[in-house]
């Protein structure tokens, strides 16, 4: 389970099947889409060569995905019930000519839509009938876009560069699945919102592996926090695609970003951070971050639950009241990437403005558990999660065990 949407009646789920580690990653992703009741799902699966990279649902219940293929990119529109309204294709020829930071050698092809490494590095969001894009392009500079969408055709309104072209360090897993110690960590991964209005926001994640914040600086002459290693970069765009002055938060470690969303006129960040490196595993705690772009105020607070904790997702139900979805009890090599296979679902009631955070016990699986995606829906909550799922070392005498169910549950509120 990736994702979830909802509108009215109808909802859709983007579900991945899962695999042992990739050199070159390669999603093999599907649509489940519901029927006006909000039951009976379909699938949709893209062209053969090409791979579903994201989706979003429109307040007519169509759907605008995007597709990759490693070199180019398809923006696809589908119908309520999936049937395809528009394939098209398309290439920026302006991604050459974005600043890039390394060597020549670096990089494969700067004309190609997505980096080397992975195709899962854009994001796609509904604007009304529009979508925003933000995506990493073949020489690793982040780009966002504003498409009008109108007479079955794709037309970009405005092109913004977010983050110029950088070298990013991959290390590739040695044999099985040897722990490789930073091989595992997707450095190319972004992460994009749009609200209703047409605001743009677009997360990248620093690392101490990513030379982004020297050409940051240096392209866009913007001063950050000294020392700031390990963190995410923020920068909102208006609806006529007016860049605002990026925003730091300095995790202070290493960290993940997960989830992003508006609500209101705050960007809401979560994920996971590195707290301590116990003996026993349990270093990892879930964060959630809040930050408004017009007075740049930023909260951020850590979710301590039980030995390692993830946030994958976030529902803000009042301007201090959120739901958090994620995983927790999990344990995890403190100098390395292992982690266990034994997990459990984490949903959680936090109330900021009291300080208080509230357990809502879910149904469990006998391995591994995530909750992924959580939407409101009929009054009621939507919530797609995952059990049975393996922990790095569960298939390393039989690949067979890489393997995991997903699911989609309707909850009354509590």
């Amino acid at each position: 389970m990736v994702k979830i949407q909802a509108q009215d009646n109808s909802w859709v789920a983007m579900t991945e099947k899962p695999h042992g580690f990739m050199d070159f990653v390669v999603m093999d992703r599907q649509l489940q889409i519901a029927d006006h009741a909000g039951i009976n799902p379909t699938s949709w699966r893209p062209p053969s060569g090409w791979t579903l990279v994201d989706f979003s649902l429109h307040p007519s219940r169509e759907i605008s995905a995007i597709l990759a293929n490693g070199t180019a990119i398809m923006l696809v529109r589908l119908s309520s019930s999936g049937a395809p309204l528009t394939m098209q294709n398309f290439v920026d020829p302006e991604v050459t000519l974005d600043p890039y930071y390394g060597r020549p050698d670096e990089i494969r092809d700067r004309s190609a839509m997505s980096p080397l490494k992975t195709l899962d590095a854009a994001r796609i969001a509904a604007a009304g009938s529009g979508v925003g894009i933000a995506l990493r392009s073949g020489s690793n500079s982040v780009v966002a876009y504003r498409f009008d969408y109108a007479n079955g055709q794709f037309t970009k309104r405005w092109r913004q560069l977010v983050e110029p072209g950088i070298y990013l360090d991959g290390v590739r897993p040695t044999s099985g699945s040897f722990d490789p110690f930073g091989g595992v960590d997707n450095h190319w991964q972004i992460h994009m919102a749009m609200d209703a209005p047409g605001r743009m926001a677009v997360a990248v994640l620093l690392s101490d592996r990513a030379d982004l914040l020297p050409a940051h600086t240096d392209y866009f002459k913007e001063t950050m926090p000294a020392g700031l290693i390990h963190g995410v970069l923020l920068t909102v765009f208006d609806e006529q695609g007016k860049r605002a002055q990026s925003m730091a938060i300095d995790h202070r470690d290493k960290s993940e970003l997960h989830a992003i969303k508006w609500s209101a006129n705050t960007v809401l960040l979560a994920g996971r951070v590195r707290t301590t490196r116990a003996p026993g595993g349990d270093g990892w705690d879930g964060y959630l971050a809040r930050i408004d772009p017009g007075s740049r105020q930023l909260a951020v607070q850590v979710v301590d639950v039980d030995r390692g904790d993830v946030l994958f997702d976030v529902l803000p139900l009042s301007a201090d009241t959120f739901l958090l979805a994620g995983a927790t009890a999990y344990t995890q090599n403190p100098d390395g990437e292992s982690v266990s296979e034994t997990s459990a679902p984490l949903f959680l009631r936090l109330d900021t403005a009291k300080g208080t955070q509230t357990r809502i016990p879910m149904p469990s699986g006998l391995r591994g558990n995530q909750l992924r995606a959580l939407v409101p829906y009929r009054s009621r909550w939507l919530i797609g999660g995952m059990e049975n799922v393996p922990g790095t070392h569960s298939a390393d005498a039989n690949p067979a065990l890489i393997t995991t169910d997903a699911y989609v549950r309707e909850l009354d509120p509590v």
